[in-house]
């Protein structure tokens, strides 16, 4: 059957995205946003030195991104890690990093939900908080319900927005600098005395997890138009890049904007900086606006993405395969999409009252996926292929995993036990489906690029 008559009868992902679209997904995903609620924590850590941090970060990302890239190229099948580690190392190291992305892409979603129910409910205090948990995770899973396309004209509308807020922002900041002859882009946010190399490295780990999410594009390779397929690998990368220069710019105006102010609490320095340096009404409207955009932009990407990373894994018979059915009108992934939507809900309403809790938990998940990925560069290229290649196949990847176990010393302990315990559960559950698979069990072929014969 051709890939049309496939989509028409309910059992293939609908290929209908562009590089334009992949774009999209991936800046809405990490947000223009993003940097609004970490900088003010990188900024005490490094010191003063955020944009430097911030730098630091994303070129430590670039050697995963390239990562990313590649493997794209090769294998330009939906779910991303999962399916790159299972082609390059094997069934079971697959189902592992397919498993531990998964931890990342179902409790981002539920943070997210803690987070504007926690936003919302303080702006509406009539409504609960859990009533605005439901609400915002019944409207993502409405708009990922009707087809892939129709979330992509989505995410461009939203991105729209979140540019907006981002300009809402910005120009009043340089408007009021200027106004007051204050250092404007200033070399104070790259360098100065209180700056140290070890609180630098401490804020850039931070920073690296401000961009987490680039990712995600890879994990709609399936239903990519099959003319762009090899653009996939592109977008990563000019995404990060792209998101990368616009986050230091960003953060840059706004250290400059915040000279000598003290936050209490550096999540909320964005709107604490632009309440006090240019209008308290505002802070106030940008910060309500900001939990706004979080729930109608930012948490549908993340939905799609563990949709994808669920059809995948059930596809190949190591997830329960009902999570594989393809709706036959809009071509999603509709029971893998409902499952991880309540699964997603429920941690959400557990904790409801602890996000500090959940903010712990999450990025293990996704930094073990990134080393997995780089692992499965080095594999399949210089130890399989014997690629002669250093630079990209062996030298780039080693140094991106180097970054990414940097980071994972980070991170808080309740994160790291949450973590490997879930690590611990997936050995498990691995070990049981190999057991019980039956023998000759048909498995559809993970196709590789044509690129894939060369070196």
């Amino acid at each position: 059957m051709s890939d049309s008559q496939l989509q028409q009868s309910g059992t293939q992902l609908f290929k209908v995205l562009t590089f334009f679209d992949l774009m999209v997904y991936g800046l809405v995903y990490v947000s223009p946003v993003g940097p609004w609620g970490t900088w003010a924590f990188a900024s005490d850590l490094a010191g003063g030195a955020v944009a430097l941090a911030f730098l630091i970060g994303v070129v430590a990302l670039l050697f995963t991104a390239f990562s990313y890239a590649t493997m794209a190229m090769e294998v330009p099948d939906a779910g991303s890690v999962y399916t790159y580690a299972k082609v390059s190392m094997g069934e079971a190291v697959g189902f592992l990093a397919g498993w531990m992305v998964l931890l990342d892409y179902i409790l981002l979603p539920a943070l997210m939900y803690v987070f504007c129910g926690a936003a919302l409910g303080a702006f509406i205090p009539v409504v609960p908080a859990w009533a605005w948990i439901l609400t915002v995770a019944t409207y993502n899973i409405a708009v990922n319900w009707f087809g892939i396309k129709n979330s992509a004209r989505f995410n461009f509308g939203t991105l729209i927005v979140q540019f907006v807020l981002l300009f809402a922002v910005l120009l009043p900041t340089v408007y009021v600098l200027v106004k007051h002859h204050s250092p404007i882009l200033s070399v104070t946010p790259w360098w100065n005395a209180n700056a140290t190399p070890q609180g630098l490295f401490s804020a850039a780990t931070l920073c690296v997890l401000a961009y987490t999410g680039f990712d995600a594009i890879t994990t709609l390779a399936s239903e990519v138009r099959p003319e762009q397929r090899h653009l996939i690998g592109r977008s990563v990368v000019a995404t990060l890049v792209f998101l990368g220069v616009l986050g230091i710019f960003n953060v840059w105006l706004l250290s400059d904007l915040s000279v000598g102010l003290k936050f209490k609490d550096p999540t909320v320095g964005t709107f604490d900086a632009v309440s006090h340096r240019i209008d308290p009404t505002l802070g106030t409207i940008t910060a309500w606006a900001a939990a706004i955009v979080t729930a109608i932009s930012i948490t549908p990407p993340m939905v799609t993405a563990v949709a994808r990373v669920l059809y995948a894994m059930a596809k190949n018979h190591e997830m329960p395969h009902a999570l594989a059915r393809i709706h036959p009108r809009y071509g999603i992934p509709h029971v893998a999409l409902l499952v991880s939507g309540g699964i997603s809900i429920a941690i959400a309403l557990y904790f409801a009252g602890a996000f500090d809790t959940l903010t712990a938990m999450v990025n293990f998940g996704a930094m073990v996926a990134f080393i997995a990925v780089n692992a499965s560069v080095i594999v399949l290229f210089a130890v399989r292929r014997r690629s002669k290649r250093w630079i990209s196949h062996v030298v780039s990847p080693i140094l991106g995993i180097g970054m990414l176990i940097a980071v994972l010393t980070q991170m808080r302990m309740v994160g790291l036990i949450v973590g490997f315990g879930w690590m611990a559960a997936g050995i498990v559950v691995c070990l049981v489906l190999r057991r019980r698979r039956v023998a000759g069990l048909p498995r559809p072929p993970v196709s590789v690029a044509a690129s894939s014969t060369r070196s």
